[in-house]
């Protein structure tokens, strides 16, 4: 017999598998980034079909299968109405994304790399995001991933977040001198990590 494992996740990506499935690229809470397969999703009679959507909160429940994860069941945990509304905020989705499964490597959980990830989400469903705020957004949600997995020092202002202070972008990122400072020590991070 299998065991279910029960977890919270984003779907960070997807790719067609045979007629009606998908490969999920996921991000989970307690299992870090797996690959999953969902069968017969892609179907128009599937029930997952919109839950299990690019980009999605979810609750998902897991079976370990012998080279891949299989979902058995998903829930959405959020609707983000506003946040699919706007394409901004998904093309700020799509390189964070782009950026976990460039740096995440096996499966392992990182609590502080979920945390962030629910607090983009949550900064970009709220009302009244205009165009400097999702580049703050954007350089904090990286800042904060490149430092909880060990690419960044937690030394530089506004990265580790105050205490009652998670749901807000830090007055440091809406300095532009300091916002090209934290953006020239990415593009170092990254270099140096080559990967």
């Amino acid at each position: 017999m299998h065991h279910i494992y029960h977890t919270e996740a984003f779907i960070l990506g997807s790719r067609p598998k045979g007629e009606d499935s998908k490969i999920l690229i996921v991000y989970t809470r307690e299992l870090g980034l797996i690959y999953a397969h969902a069968q017969g999703v892609r179907k128009l009679s599937s029930k997952l079909r919109y839950v299990l959507s690019d980009f999605a909160r979810v609750n998902l429940d897991l079976v370990r299968g012998k080279e891949i994860w299989r979902v058995t069941t998903a829930t959405p945990v959020h609707s983000y109405a506003v946040l699919r509304k706007a394409r901004e905020s998904e093309r700020i989705l799509a390189r964070i994304a782009s950026l976990l499964m460039r740096l995440v490597a096996g499966e392992e959980a990182n609590h502080e790399v979920y945390a962030t990830l629910a607090r983009t989400y949550d900064l970009l469903e709220t009302a009244g995001v205009n165009t400097e705020d999702y580049r703050a957004l954007e350089l904090l949600a990286v800042a904060r991933i490149l430092t909880s997995l060990g690419y960044l020092s937690r030394a530089l202002p506004g990265i580790v977040s105050e205490p009652g202070q998670e749901e807000v972008i830090p007055i440091e990122f809406s300095d532009i001198a300091y916002q090209h400072r934290l953006i020239r020590d990415i593009n170092q991070a990254l270099a140096a990590s080559q990967l």
